[in-house]
């Protein structure tokens, strides 16, 4: 049986851990130092990695070799191409987390139209509670720009809410209920702009200072794909007593000033939306789907050039 190398800690259960072993025989650390790493791609056995920076890992396998990343994002690997094209064998894990970030984002909505940290921390330094009156989402026009499997889910969880729903995407989706418009006509229009687009070349700081202008003065946005709003940007707008309130996530790999987290109406999670404990039961388990079918010959979930 081939060796499979874990390079750090993962939150395996009793039987995921049994399901693995079954597959071959498991070198587990809890975090591999950079020998334990030469000799796990040496050997040439299935990785699988976390929070290790796999760039200088994928420049060491060799053709046919195996990687496993745990995550459903890739395009900051600036190795990947050269990987792929070397002809190491790359899965990712996608779609692990779409309920858990399509949940976070309607939290960060609730909480921008709710204030309740705002109110929390009145209760939490023993102070008198303001005044400060909030908005419903019922009878909203609520924009998604990314209409893909997360963008879709949000779509899901908001419509009980009695709201009417506007998308911006590349291509038109043509879904009953759901309105496709241009960028523009979705920020003009929209009362609560959510954005759930990938990350790419052209998306990048696609929501800069001209674009979020045209938002109602008084609207909400929201984030769960970071680096398509341009945070600085954002705040000059902040300053200006623009938006009603604002919730960010995934702003961890960004440049912002740190004045714009401290802005009263502004919620910020950091990089939080993807972890719950279902979220890591499924990425895990896909995972271990990956190896499998690699060992089998049938690798699935493979990302390509």
């Amino acid at each position: 049986m081939k060796n499979i190398y874990v390079l750090e800690h993962f939150d395996f259960s009793e039987e995921q851990m049994k399901r693995l072993k079954s597959l071959g025989n498991v070198v587990y650390y809890e975090k591999a130092d950079q020998n334990q790493i030469d000799d796990a791609v040496a050997n040439g056995g299935p990785i699988l990695l976390d929070w290790i920076d796999p760039t200088n890992i994928l420049l060491n396998m060799k053709k046919g070799q195996f990687i496993c990343l745990p995550y459903t994002g890739f395009d900051w690997i600036t190795t990947l191409k050269q990987a792929l094209d070397n002809g190491v064998v790359i899965s990712n894990t996608p779609n692990y987390s779409t309920n858990a970030v399509a949940e976070h984002h309607l939290g960060l909505i609730l909480t921008a139209t709710k204030q309740i940290p705002y109110f929390n921390k009145f209760l939490l330094n023993d102070e008198k509670v303001p005044f400060k009156r909030s908005v419903e989402i019922s009878g909203k026009t609520i924009g998604i720009i990314g209409l893909g499997n997360i963008g879709k889910r949000l779509a899901e969880l908001l419509m009980p809410f009695g709201v009417r729903i506007l998308t911006y995407n590349p291509t038109k989706k043509n879904l009953e209920k759901i309105k496709d418009v241009s960028l523009d006509e979705l920020l003009k229009t929209s009362d609560i702009v959510c954005v759930t687009c990938r990350l790419t070349d052209t998306t990048r700081n696609m929501l800069n200072k001209e674009k979020l202008s045209l938002m109602k003065d008084n609207a909400i946005l929201t984030q769960t794909t970071g680096g398509i709003i341009d945070l600085n940007d954002l705040y000059e707008l902040v300053k200006e007593n623009k938006f009603f309130g604002i919730g960010l996530d995934d702003i961890d790999q960004l440049s912002y000033p740190k004045e714009l987290l401290r802005t009263e109406r502004v919620y910020c999670s950091y990089h939080r939306a993807f972890d719950t404990n279902e979220s890591e039961k499924n990425r895990i388990d896909i995972c271990i789907d990956n190896i499998e079918a690699y060992l089998n010959n049938k690798s699935i979930n493979l990302i390509k050039k």
